[in-house]
């Protein structure tokens, strides 16, 4: 697979960025999800929104960016930030994890293990001390990842995506330092 690396996005990265996001959303969501909900994803529309959150992280609660980069680009990236919901807030998590995305063919290698790491770190030298995150309710791969990570199922919403009604779940991590295991590299595979 080559070496990996991690690193804090930029807003030069808005365009890959962008773009891995529609295309992470393509792979994991076919099936679960409407075609034309997927056929109608921007990438320049992604693009343009990473660019504002990179360029003025703190109108957005503090998101910080982390990219996985592996055979020449963006392979993987992950976002968090305050927590922006305040009945979540009022439970305890101070935090959020707003989006983690890696490309299918680099799935399985750590690379969401190693971005979850960086995620907690950060929010941890924030001050959170605890985060949800929402999952699509269909994505069980994504679930028993969340669940392999200490991630607590927490709660349950439905939502309109684009005309279509969509079922998330919500993950809790009460204590984050449990994702950063002492000693252990932040970015380390």
């Amino acid at each position: 697979m080559g070496a990996i690396s991690f690193r804090e996005a930029k807003p030069d990265d808005a365009a890959a960025l962008g773009e891995l996001h529609v295309a992470s959303w393509r792979e994991t969501y076919a099936g679960l999800l409407p075609d034309r909900l997927l056929d109608g994803l921007s990438a320049d529309a992604r693009s343009a929104m990473w660019r504002a959150v990179l360029e003025d992280p703190a109108r957005y609660g503090g998101t910080a960016i982390f990219v996985a980069e592996g055979g020449g680009g963006i392979i993987g990236f992950g976002s968090c930030g305050d927590q922006r919901d305040a009945a979540l807030k009022a439970q305890g998590y101070d935090g959020e994890i707003g989006a983690i995305y890696v490309l299918q063919s680099h799935q399985r290698t750590g690379i969401g293990r190693a971005l979850m790491r960086l995620l907690a770190q950060r929010l941890l030298d924030r001050g959170r001390t605890a985060a949800r995150l929402w999952v699509l309710r269909e994505n069980a791969s994504a679930r028993s990842f969340y669940e392999r990570l200490g991630g607590v199922p927490a709660g349950e919403k439905t939502d309109e995506e684009s005309g279509v009604t969509v079922t998330e779940m919500a993950y809790g991590w009460r204590d984050l330092s449990a994702l950063v295991p002492p000693g252990a590299a932040a970015g380390g595979l």
